[in-house]
């Protein structure tokens, strides 16, 4: 709630019992009538009789404005014209807002009177409420029912409007951008509150969904989070913030990509809540955040940017994890099947639409013709929000020479302007496409050379905030100097704001930017002198030091968190650029693999690399051994995330195609890489429990790292490793045996060269216990496992799934040696 901020604070002569709120066009008798009977009861009454045929048409009078908060109770004469008027809705929507700010005798400073409307007509639910029917009863009856509730608001309380506070969202993380440019909605977000507010909302369980929808740049998010804000109080639990990536053209709108992106949110959110860090995985992680918020008050859980070809009755583990929580969804589809209440957002009115077109340059009230250029310049936009935003920005470009030039200049249709629209089209309603790229055209032109790199940016990262750190990263010739980096991003990032391009935010890890994911499909098509291609390359660059800057504090994981969007950003460039794929994006998808992994989002590995594979083979630029070693990686990502079968049929590719690429050497020992290759495939069958095919190529790779490196080499150790497990797990009575010994030749090995506290030296006393267990000595197993336990605690944690492991193990041994 901002609405009493801009000089609108009541004095001493604005100060009143009744304000009343009504429309000139079917009202103004009626409130005549009412201001004679309630001033004759002694009560103060505002009635805006001088300015409102004059009402200024981009906001609110100072004068009204002050009257309003100077009163304790408003009347809104609700008529057939009422709720056409922009005029009246401004005033309801502040005195309900401070009203419900006020709490206690909130409802009973709205009174609201109706005459020829029907009682559907009547919004929101707390008007509809309290309302009293003209029909059948005099003014005089009015004004006697006017006056007592006043009596019993001043007693109850004798404050005003200008006394309420506004409520503070919680945000979990940081206050997220959206709000700038926010104006008119006033009905959208009563109905998202009265929907919201509603028990029943959803038609399987009480707690409510309601979904906003709409095309691109309509405004969808920047309705909810405003949303989120003001009505913070009704959510003392806070305001949760799930974003997906329905509108990126980059992202992969399947159904892995949408459990990925939930994945990585949630991470976000349990480390927000400071749960602890193997708080578990998938639904386990989900479970785990819902217990948490169960334990608070009502929260608002908003689900941004579901893609249009997904449902939430594919994804129903998108909604709020705990009853307490309301779940607000925008989507460019629907999920009407899951959600009782769908707003559908179009243009903003001619009114709103012209307050945000001239919110920095408003044409004065003697210059007719710039009034209506402004006026047609919005009907042309079709009052698309993010159209008019970037236009507003227009108006302070320089050589800017007012609204009419504006106009004629947004309706020539040059060839530039008609490429760009087409594609754009597919995200834009049909009308808007055209003007829009117009727009866009104008507000790139002329650009200084920060700010384009900085577009150029943000074409080939994903459309989610990107941190300062990043941005600085992109700036060339700045590697030595992060003064000058800085001051880049500064530069660039005022004239993209001024020119509505950009948002700035803050997060956990500092300032952030924010492009809309509309703004970065033009940055693609306008942006083609090379600038991109060299930006993507010092994007992969930057993006892998920040990936190893990863500490183990909360904050640090946040950064982390907010960068793995765009890591898979630019894993997916190839595809649609036709640009080749370099060892340097299979690295950076590697490293955040294995951070994604060390997180407990192995489903979000798989889809990196799964879009690094995609490119290689899409991009003829890529070589092959570039391709065969995202192969091998996608293959690892999917055998830990449990897709077996279709890991087992990709190793097998690559483990022949690694083979015929580089061969063997002179001793028939097979390459460094087809070695790793063939490791992860025998881990594969092993998991498939083919123990025959997992010893043969475990064999094979332990006797080709042993003749390549020497016996103590990790890489032969590791192999020593699984061999152990492949045997152990085998049939026949000399299995475990054997196994137990080879494991102890291993133990021995790892202790000697890398020392006990290694992970092979603890891996390979871990499979000293199991095959003691297997043979009957459960006393000797009892012990290894307590060894194992205490060192994983000590390195990993005592959370640790490993650590977790080695325990229920002990449990076991403790169990079969006491029995």
């Amino acid at each position: 709630m901002t609405e009493h901020q801009g000089g609108a604070v009541p004095g001493p002569d604005s100060l009143y019992d009744v304000f009343l709120c009504y429309t000139w066009a079917d009202g103004k008798e009626w409130a005549d009538d009412m201001y004679a009977a309630l001033s004759a009861k002694g009560l103060d009454v505002f009635q805006d009789d001088l300015s409102m045929p004059e009402w200024d048409e981009y906001e609110m009078l100072p004068s009204v404005k002050a009257a309003l908060l100077g009163s304790r109770v408003l009347v809104p004469l609700l008529t057939p014209c009422f709720d056409d008027s922009d005029h009246c809705w401004s005033e309801l929507h502040l005195a309900l807002s401070c009203a419900k700010a006020l709490g206690g005798t909130a409802m009973r400073r709205i009174m609201p009177l109706t005459w020829k409307v029907r009682p559907e007509k009547v919004r929101p639910k707390a008007v509809k409420r309290r309302k009293i029917v003209r029909e059948g009863r005099s003014v005089e009856e009015l004004a006697d029912h006017v006056a007592q509730v006043i009596g019993e608001v001043k007693e109850a309380d004798g404050r005003r409007f200008a006394d309420a506070m506004p409520g503070r969202p919680s945000w979990l993380i940081d206050e997220l951008m959206g709000e700038s440019g926010f104006v008119g909605r006033r009905k959208e977000l009563w109905t998202l509150h009265d929907a919201l507010q509603e028990p029943g909302g959803t038609l399987d369980s009480g707690a409510p969904i309601v979904s906003v929808r709409g095309l691109g740049g309509s405004g969808k998010s920047t309705l909810c989070k405003q949303y989120g804000r003001w009505a913070a109080q009704d959510h003392p639990g806070g305001v949760f913030v799930v974003s997906l990536s329905g509108s990126d053209p980059l992202g992969r709108d399947d159904s892995g990509a949408v459990q990925a992106d939930l994945h990585t949110e949630m991470r976000r959110i349990a480390t927000g809540l400071s749960l602890p860090e193997h708080a578990g995985t998938g639904e386990e992680l989900r479970h785990a955040v819902g217990r948490h918020l169960r334990k608070l008050p009502p929260y608002l859980w908003i689900v941004d940017d579901l893609p249009a070809s997904e449902s939430l009755d594919d994804h129903p583990y998108l909604l709020a994890p705990s009853p307490n929580g309301r779940t607000l969804v925008t989507t460019r589809g629907s999920v009407l099947g899951r959600s009782r209440t769908e707003i559908v957002l179009s243009g903003l009115g001619p009114r709103p639409g012209l307050s945000l077109l001239t919110a920095r340059r408003r044409p004065t009230r003697e210059n007719i013709d710039e009034r209506n250029a402004a006026r047609a310049v919005v009907a042309d936009l079709q009052g698309h929000p993010l159209a008019l935003q970037i236009t507003a920005g227009l108006t302070t470009a320089q050589g800017f020479t007012g609204y009419r030039s504006l106009l004629a200049d947004l309706r020539e249709d040059a060839a530039p302007v008609l490429e760009l629209a087409e594609h754009l089209g597919h995200d834009l309603p049909a009308q808007t496409a055209r003007p829009l790229s117009g727009v866009l055209l104008r507000a790139f032109d002329g650009l200084p050379t920060p700010a384009t790199r900085l577009l150029a940016a943000a074409s080939v990262l994903a459309a989610a905030p990107v941190p300062h750190d990043l941005l600085a990263g992109l700036i060339p010739g700045t590697d030595k100097d992060p003064q000058a980096a800085t001051t880049a991003v500064t530069e660039g990032s005022r004239v993209l704001e001024g020119r509505g391009l950009v948002e700035r935010g803050q997060d956990a890890s500092g300032t952030t930017y924010f492009v809309h994911a509309l703004v970065g499909r033009a940055a693609r098509v306008l942006l083609r002198d090379g600038t991109r291609r060299q930006v993507s390359r010092q994007a992969v660059r930057t993006l892998a030091d920040l990936l190893d800057r990863t500490g183990a504090d909360a904050a640090s994981r946040l950064r982390t968190l907010g960068l793995l969007a765009h890591v898979q950003a630019v894993a997916n460039l190839a595809a649609p650029e036709g640009w080749g794929v370099d060892i340097g994006q299979w690295s950076l998808v590697a490293r955040s693999g294995q951070l994604r992994s060390a997180l407990g989002d192995s489903a979000g590995a798989v889809d990196d690399f799964r879009a690094l594979y995609a490119s290689c083979r899409a991009s003829p630029l890529c070589d092959p051994y570039t391709t065969l070693v995202a192969l091998v990686g996608l293959g690892a990502v999917l055998q830990e995330n449990g897709a077996l079968t279709q890991a087992r049929e990709l190793q097998e590719r690559a483990v022949e195609e690694l083979d015929t690429l580089h061969g063997r050497d002179g001793f028939g020992r097979p390459h460094p890489d087809t070695l790793w290759a063939m490791n992860n495939l025998a881990n594969t069958h092993l998991a498939l429990g083919d123990h025959q095919r997992a010893r043969t190529l475990l064999l094979e790779t332990y006797r080709g790292w042993h003749g390549r490196h020497g016996p103590t080499a990790p890489q032969a150790l590791t192999a020593l490793n699984n061999l152990v497990i492949a045997i152990g797990r085998g049939p026949g009575r000399y299995a475990a045996p054997t196994a137990l010994r080879i494991a102890t030749f291993a133990h021995e090995r790892w202790a000697n060269t890398a020392g006990r506290d290694a992970r092979g030296s603890v891996d390979s006393l871990f499979s000293i216990g199991a095959n003691q267990l297997r043979i009957g000595d459960a006393t000797a197993a009892l012990t290894a496992f307590e060894e194992v336990w205490q060192r994983r605690r000590s390195h990993l944690g005592d959370d640790h799934p490993d650590t977790l492991d080695a325990r229920e193990n002990i449990i076991t041994a403790r169990r079969r040696a006491t029995t």
